[in-house]
C-alpha cells in the first residue's frame, strides 16, 4: 500500500510540474495597431483617416493608409527590437521608423518619441 501511495504522490508531482504554464516569449509589439482620425472643415464633408500597422512574430509586417474607407497606400516592413525600441524598415525604400510601446488610460500605445501614433487592437 505504501508503494502505491508513493507512486501516486510521485505521479501527481510530475503531472503538476509538467502542466505548469509555459513562458510565452511573444513580444508586446506583435499584433494590430490602429490610428483613426477625422477632419471636418467649415462647409465640407468629414474626411476619415486610418493608419494600420500589423506586426507579425516572424519579424515582418504590413502597413496601410486609408482615406474615407478606401485604401490609399500599403507596404510591407521588417522590424527588430533594440533595447526598449522597435526599428521598422519599410519595403521599397520607404524609410524607417523607431517606435516604443507605452500605456495610456488602459490602452497599449505605439509611440514615436512623445507622440502616440496608434492603439493596439
Amino acid at each position: 500500500m505504501k508503494k502505491l501511495f508513493l507512486f501516486f504522490a510521485l505521479a501527481s508531482t510530475v503531472a503538476f510540474t509538467s502542466c505548469s504554464k509555459d513562458e510565452d516569449d511573444t513580444d508586446v509589439i506583435i499584433g494590430t495597431w490602429l490610428m483613426e482620425s477625422s477632419t471636418t472643415f467649415d462647409g465640407q464633408s468629414t474626411t476619415n483617416y486610418e493608419d494600420k500597422w500589423v506586426f507579425k512574430s516572424d519579424l515582418s509586417g504590413d502597413y496601410s493608409e486609408s482615406y474615407n474607407g478606401e485604401l490609399d497606400f500599403e507596404t510591407t516592413f521588417t522590424w527588430m527590437k533594440s533595447e526598449d525600441s522597435y526599428i521598422v524598415i519599410y519595403a521599397d525604400d520607404e524609410g524607417t521608423d523607431t517606435f516604443t510601446v507605452g500605456e495610456l488610460l488602459g490602452n497599449t500605445t505605439l509611440m514615436e518619441g512623445e507622440n502616440i501614433l496608434a492603439i493596439k487592437e
